[in-house]
């Protein structure tokens, strides 16, 4: 008996799965990392998705010696590369029309259009106040800045008529429109962008990176490219997804519909978010923590 449990113990256990952690906040460029933890498409890999809420608490999970995906606004990608928080872009979305300026009055389809107007914004310094900077310089002969402190606040003052515009994003920008038929979308911050910097590309905004921990993994990369594609073809269904994590998010699938997202590939395409971070470099350095990132930063 002694004999036959000796040789048991020999036999090779179950092999256990490696876990890697994935997660973002309640935006649609979650929705492919929410898709991988939902489908476990790589064998011999668990994915589970967990929510950041602060920066400094996905710093610590970065830092970790666990592999890590995440989501997050590109320049905040930079500030973790330039504090010393090693970290590589794997791929950048662009989800055009997911940000849009709602409000009263002709629409616009120059950064010219802007003078004048008044543009509720949540904060003053994050990237939807930096990005309007750039596309056009707000002050006495331009435009004027009205910083709410929350995107609800912003859309709350749009609707009760106490402000002309406000930049939302989806899906509160659809939300906003079907609440008050006397709104309309007055422009695509796509738009104004492309006219503002000359650049070809709509702004890359959200980059996935991955820690050191995660090492080379070319089977992971495919499967999320995979999933991001399924999604591209049907954004509203990435409402449901995100959902699970962010019951806000249920209904967002009629303001979802409309994004027409793109997936680029990191290194091939990594000058379109270099570019993106030299324009928001010009506007405010320390933004992307003072200084542009190098190769190494996408992989090069």
């Amino acid at each position: 008996m002694r004999i036959a449990l000796f040789l048991l113990a020999l036999l090779p256990g179950p092999v256990l799965a490696e876990e890697i952690l994935l997660t973002g906040p309640p935006i649609w460029e979650s929705a492919p990392l929410i898709a991988l933890a939902e489908t476990q498409p790589v064998e011999g890999i668990t994915f589970t998705f967990a929510p950041w809420s602060t920066p400094e608490g996905l710093r610590k999970v970065l830092a970790s010696d666990a592999p890590v995906m995440a989501v997050m606004p590109a320049p905040m990608a930079a500030i973790l590369d330039a504090t010393g928080i090693k970290v590589q872009v794997i791929s950048a979305t662009v989800s055009a029309g997911s940000i849009a300026i709602i409000g009263r009055g002709a629409p616009m389809t120059t950064p010219k259009d802007l003078r004048g107007r008044v543009l509720a914004l949540p904060f003053r310094g994050h990237l939807p106040d930096l990005m309007m900077q750039r596309i056009a310089p707000p002050g006495a002969e331009g435009w004027q800045p009205h910083y709410t402190g929350t995107l609800l606040a912003g859309m709350q003052l749009l609707l009760a008529g106490q402000i002309d515009a406000a930049l939302l994003p989806e899906p509160m920008a659809t939300l906003a429109l079907a609440q008050d038929p006397g709104l309309q979308r007055l422009a695509d911050i796509c738009t104004l962008w492309q006219v503002a910097t000359a650049l070809a590309d709509c702004p890359p905004a959200g980059v996935v990176v991955v820690n050191p921990g995660f090492g080379v993994r070319s089977e992971v990369l495919t499967a999320y490219h995979a999933v991001f594609a399924d999604l591209a073809g049907d954004p509203a269904r990435a409402a449901g997804l995100l959902a699970h994590h962010f019951p806000d998010m249920a209904q967002a699938g009629p303001g979802f519909a409309g994004i027409r997202a793109q997936d680029l590939a990191m290194p091939e395409q990594a000058q379109a978010v270099a570019d993106f971070l030299a324009q928001i470099h010009a506007v405010e350095p320390a933004a992307i923590g003072g200084k542009l990132p190098g190769p190494g930063f996408y992989g090069q």
